[in-house]
């Protein structure tokens, strides 16, 4: 399995690495140790990306469990993430991975270093129940951030040094609330006010390929009222796993999409009142 793994250094010794799906992974090299946050699909060596970059030791952690963060997991001996997480990453990570193979075909992707069983048969690694609540790197700092929101147990860092915020799945130009183990919107909504609460300047997310200012976020967040919902909210058919989802943009550039049945009970009333979902 080559490399393949593209990587940008985006601020002192804060490393994005995309892999050919553009799923984006983070490392984060302290003066003594090394962090990852998240392991992509895993059809590029990853491993390999994070020895070309340092020869320092690491813990590899995950910010949730669905597939795009957690099927590359079986190249490290351990994962760290949170217990509530672990029947979301045996779902994701591992009946999917039939999914992830098929859309890198679509691409068109070279996956010459594979033979489909053999990909198929690969596991998530051995997971591990996150409790360490603060890495200490060397003159860097991860400070985990549990915030049950785009699932029951995801989680995102914040490096205090740099006054960034790495922010999972709970906040990405385009942010999805809709999976079956989504948590209710009003969920979502204290976990964007725990981020807010952080003194960070910078986020840098999952789906995104260089960090955004913070006055994105806090746009983002403003827009998310019951009455931007039930006024621009449309229903997105065949988008989400039964789900009536609906999409709209909160703030220019962005998107948002959820299940309309996880609303505050008001806010469904409203929403549906203006824009019933089809059949």
């Amino acid at each position: 399995m080559d490399c393949r793994i593209t990587a940008r250094q985006v601020l002192p010794g804060i490393f994005h690495l995309s892999d050919r799906m553009g799923m984006h992974s983070t490392l984060i090299v302290g003066e003594r140790e090394a962090l990852l946050f998240d392991t992509g699909y895993g059809l590029d060596d990853l491993k390999k990306a994070v020895a070309e970059i340092t020869p320092l030791p690491y813990q590899v952690i995950l910010s949730h469990g669905h597939h795009d963060h957690a099927c590359g997991s079986f190249q490290f001996d351990q994962v760290l993430l949170d217990e509530r997480e672990f029947p979301v990453c045996e779902k994701y990570a591992g009946s999917f991975r039939k999914r992830v193979w098929d859309q890198a075909t679509a691409k068109g992707l070279d996956l010459s270093d594979w033979r489909e069983e053999d990909f198929l048969s690969r596991g998530y690694g051995h997971m591990q129940a996150l409790e360490q609540e603060v890495f200490h790197l060397g003159h860097l700092t991860a400070q985990v951030i549990r915030m049950p929101a785009h699932t029951p147990g995801s989680i995102g860092l914040y490096i205090p040094e740099r006054q960034l915020l790495l922010s999972g799945n709970n906040f990405n130009p385009t942010t999805w609330l809709f999976f079956p183990e989504a948590q209710p919107m009003a969920d979502f909504l204290s976990a964007m006010e725990k981020m807010l609460a952080l003194p960070f300047r910078q986020v840098l997310c999952s789906h995104g390929d260089a960090p955004l200012d913070r006055a994105r976020m806090e746009d983002f967040y403003r827009g998310i009222t019951m009455e931007n919902i039930a006024a621009h909210a449309l229903p997105q058919p065949g988008l989400g796993f039964g789900a009536r989802v609906y999409g709209f943009a909160p703030a220019e550039g962005m998107w948002f999409c959820f299940d309309g049945d996880k609303l505050p009970p008001a806010w469904r009333e409203a929403l549906m009142k203006n824009h019933p979902f089809p059949g």
